[in-house]
């Protein structure tokens, strides 16, 4: 998944810089996107770029929809991950017991032995 992440993200650093009249350049100094592109990266220490197609750039949002789908994937993966260390650390009497997490927060006064999850429900 960090891998999908990794690879979504470069798109997004493509601006549509120097794309006035809807992608055309028309009246724009010829170097202006590329200065700006490089300028922006300068400061803000992003690979930021000119797109290579205005047209594309400005009509859609292909890459923020990707890189939302990538950091999805990896919440979905986190989110199974603390569901599964909280079934398998139910317990001590009643649940799987398989691991034992820490006693950050006080457990129960009804349920003796009760350990609050505290950990994975900061995840979900």
């Amino acid at each position: 998944t960090l891998r999908h992440i990794a690879h979504s993200l470069p798109p997004v650093a493509d601006r549509a810089l120097g794309g006035p009249a809807v992608g055309t350049g028309l009246n724009t100094h010829p170097e202006y996107a590329r200065r700006v592109a490089e300028e922006l990266a300068t400061i803000t220490a992003a690979p930021f770029v000119t797109a290579p197609n205005k047209f594309e750039a400005l009509a859609t949002c292909d890459a923020l929809v990707q890189a939302h789908g990538a950091l999805k994937g990896l919440a979905a993966s986190l989110m199974k991950i603390a569901n599964d260390v909280r079934w398998l650390a139910s317990g001590p009497r009643c649940g799987i017991g398989e691991i034992a997490i820490p006693e950050n927060e006080p457990g129960s006064s009804i349920m003796p032995g009760k350990v609050n999850p505290t950990q994975c429900e900061a995840v979900t």
